[in-house]
């Protein structure tokens, strides 16, 4: 009878603790349970708060890029116009400088090795005027008078 308590002891044993672990796992899905549930109320809060938050934050952007496409764009014209105004200024006391004057005397040369040219085919056609040349007559030799 000893063996039949002491079985009957473990048993109890088992059923306590096979018991006690459902238990547990019950809780430990329970609790899962009620995070899911807190969680889904917490987003359906939150997308009723948000639910024109997202059209609004759009039209605030794109206020904002037009904003900052005048600014963009008018800093990039103010660039540009001091830009080409100091490198004129650069220019124009660069020893470089000398190159844009050298370019405008080699187009007066030009115009002027033009007229040269010109005078030249003047003078060259009236010099080709035709001279006629005149026969002359061989004449008999003089004779001496003694």
């Amino acid at each position: 009878m000893a063996k039949a308590k002491t079985t009957q002891k473990v048993e109890t044993k088992t059923l306590k603790a096979t018991a006690l672990l459902r238990k547990g796992t019950l809780a430990y899905i329970g609790l899962y349970g009620a995070a899911f549930d807190r969680a889904k109320f917490r987003v359906s809060q939150v997308r009723g708060a948000t639910d024109g938050l997202f059209d609004t934050l759009v039209v605030k952007g794109e206020e904002i890029e037009g904003k900052a496409t005048v600014f963009a764009k008018g800093a990039q014209d103010k660039v540009t116009e001091t830009f080409s105004t100091t490198t004129s200024k650069v220019r124009g006391v660069l020893p470089t400088a000398s190159n844009d004057r050298v370019e405008e005397l080699e187009a007066e040369v030009a115009k002027l090795n033009k007229k040269i040219a010109a005078m030249a085919k003047k003078k060259a056609s009236a010099k080709k005027v035709k001279i006629k040349t005149e026969k002359t007559v061989k004449s008999a030799p003089a004779v001496k008078a003694a």
